[in-house]
């Protein structure tokens, strides 16, 4: 009887101590408002193919046609819904867009392929290195806002420079960065390397 007294004041002895210890535990902080992982949506685009948005059917997009194919991308990137994309938005949604392999990191193969696809133009070098700021060999997204919120990336998109971009802009700077010939037209070949560096995802 006795052993069973002392076994029965070990255990709550040893329960008053777990509780007491979980009480003390801090809150974690809330997670940063963009501070998420993007999920890229189906590209019905990639899936219907060039002509389904060819609307006049000249063997061209021009930068109307892609609107109206892009609509349901942007509200991929409108995290916030208020129709608009601040500077945060925008590079949180590219980040997700290069972290191709969904590991909220973005290593140097991810960077070298977004850099020929999507932002050589912008990057003051092309350097990995260069945005790696703690060398670990990964670009997380401070790392990654840090690196880009001084280029022209998305000063480029904001047209009318009032530190936000809309749905127009949003389109016309996409749109550009897949017209390689700068004509005002996407091709069916455009189009098509378009859709080869999508369907990397």
């Amino acid at each position: 009887m006795k052993k069973l007294i002392l076994l029965f004041t070990f255990l709550f002895t040893l329960s008053s101590s777990f509780i007491a210890c979980r009480d003390n535990v801090e809150e974690a902080e809330p997670i940063p408002e963009y501070d998420t992982e993007i999920e890229p949506i189906d590209d019905e685009v990639v899936i219907n193919g060039f002509e389904d948005y060819d609307l006049d059917d000249d063997g061209l997009w021009d930068s109307d046609e892609f609107g109206e194919a892009y609509d349901e991308d942007w509200t991929v990137w409108d995290v916030d819904d208020d129709t608009y994309l601040d500077d945060n938005e925008f590079y949180t949604t590219y980040y997700g867009w290069v972290d191709t392999d969904d590991d909220d990191l973005i290593d140097e193969d991810e960077w070298n392929e977004g850099y020929t696809n999507l932002y050589g133009d912008y990057a003051a070098v092309g350097d990995f290195g260069d945005y790696d700021l703690d060398d670990d060999g990964f670009l997380d997204e401070d790392e990654w806002y840090e690196g880009w919120s001084d280029s022209d990336w998305f000063n480029d998109y904001d047209l009318d420079d009032d530190g936000l971009v809309d749905n127009d802009e949003w389109d016309d700077g996409l749109f550009g960065l897949w017209d390689e010939d700068d004509d005002g037209y996407w091709d069916e070949d455009e189009y098509n390397a378009y859709t080869v560096y999508y369907d990397t995802w």
